[in-house]
């Protein structure tokens, strides 16, 4: 497939989906010089731009941000109409989105209620700005313990309600008509840095199971 009939793909989410020089570089979790702890240096060790590349797309924009959370109590809202217009250039929209994020919501107990509102208004911008692009949601997952000793991002003890976050998404996907990743469904891991953020091998782990879990949408 040519680039120029390659769909163009974008995308929403939070720290693990970031990479400096491609995402706000303020709320970059993943950078160059962060190279000797996750492994990997250049946005080509992302999960989305492997994804992006096996699927036999185009990157277009990414609007992920560390830290960022879907409800507006919290930190840089998905929702704002802000960062749902920049998954666009001025001149290209996307054909394709990929939204992944909720654990930071998960991991502060939003309450689902709040989660489930502000889920909804995230996917009505996106629906309202890009009418015509495939949108994918994923459910969420947290990866393997540390490696190298190193201590936890966020403590595992503040996802024991995850699944009540992915129901909310699995509802908010069904009403609105988009797709879902259902990566929890796949029950698996990958490896991390710090027990949430993927190292190099997390990362080819994490699209992988994001390609797998699309496929099984798509059957």
């Amino acid at each position: 497939m040519s680039q120029a009939t390659a769909p163009k793909i974008s995308i929403l989410g939070d720290g693990i989906s970031t990479f400096e020089g491609y995402t706000p570089k303020v709320g970059s979790f993943y950078s160059p010089s962060y190279a000797s702890y996750s492994g990997f240096n250049t946005a080509e060790g992302t999960w989305w731009m492997q994804a992006i590349e096996q699927l036999g797309g185009r990157f277009l924009c990414n609007n992920s941000f560390t830290g960022s959370y879907v409800c507006y109590t919290g930190h840089y809202s998905a929702a704002l109409p802000g960062r749902i217009r920049t998954l666009a250039t001025e001149t290209e929209k996307p054909d394709v989105i990929f939204i992944y994020t909720g654990l930071n919501d998960a991991a502060n107990a939003v309450p689902t209620d709040l989660f489930q509102r502000d889920y909804e208004e995230m996917l009505s911008r996106v629906q309202k700005f890009f009418p015509e692009a495939k949108v994918w949601v994923g459910t969420l997952m947290v990866g393997d313990a540390p490696t190298g000793g190193r201590p936890y991002y966020i403590e595992p003890e503040c996802f024991e309600t995850l699944q009540d976050y992915n129901a909310v998404i699995r509802d908010c996907a069904k009403k609105f008509g988009v797709n879902v990743v259902d990566l929890a469904e796949l029950h698996s891991s990958y490896e991390t840095v710090n027990g949430l953020h993927p190292n190099k091998k997390g990362m080819t782990q994490f699209a992988a199971l994001w390609l797998e879990a699309m496929k099984k949408a798509e059957k």
